[in-house]
């Protein structure tokens, strides 16, 4: 009786082309059946998107993000020896920056001592007079790691929107130039260097 509530086909009931695991593992689901099944993988993928936090994306948006489906990849520091000759030769190429390199330097023997899975700098403000190097500053830090940078001109910036991407609610929402560096480098720590911050625009919402 139970096989026959689960649809499952009489045991005289045999085709010819059939194996005898095939015969013993086949079922035959009611209409009813497949419908409710399908509407629970449905309901499953439904909360699948929207726990990932990129349903509020375009589809467009959230195809280039399968790049990193499989990770990227981290700078990281492989040694406090290692952070010494890095921070050595910031310091050798503009040793005016030297408060700022020591703030760089001390963020990545941290890293090593933490065992940290790759190198986190604090965000750093720089500044100082026109022409003393400091967007440059950000790019040969960059060279030195290895690593992917981005520089965004404040000045053409009213919003965070340009650094971070806009928010889920925004209709027109799109992924920012951090975002924009990850995916084209695959590296998940890149510089991001933000310039002439000081003459950005106040940012009003009415």
């Amino acid at each position: 009786m139970r096989g026959q509530r689960l649809g499952l086909p009489p045991d005289n009931a045999e085709d010819e082309n059939d194996t005898a695991s095939d015969r013993h593992w086949r079922i035959r689901l009611s209409d009813d059946d497949e419908a409710r099944i399908k509407r629970r993988v449905n309901r499953i993928i439904e909360r699948r998107k929207a726990a990932s936090g990129l349903e509020h994306l375009k589809r467009d948006d959230r195809e280039r993000l399968e790049v990193l489906k499989d990770g990227a990849r981290l700078i990281r520091i492989h040694s406090e020896h290692h952070a010494d000759e890095l921070a050595a030769g910031l310091h050798g190429d503009m040793p005016w920056m030297a408060p700022a390199t020591e703030v760089i330097w001390h963020a990545m023997r941290r890293s090593w001592r933490e065992g940290a899975p790759g190198l986190r700098i604090p965000p750093l403000q720089l500044t100082g007079p026109p022409g003393i190097g400091k967007s440059r500053f950000g790019r040969d830090l960059a060279t030195l790691l290895a690593t992917s940078t981005a520089v965004i001109e404040a000045t053409g910036e009213n919003a965070s929107f340009g650094i971070v991407g806009s928010q889920r609610g925004w209709g027109g929402s799109y992924p920012g130039r951090l975002i924009e560096t990850v995916l084209q480098s695959r590296i998940a720590n890149p510089v991001m260097i933000v310039d002439e911050i000081e003459k950005a625009g106040t940012a009003v919402s009415m």
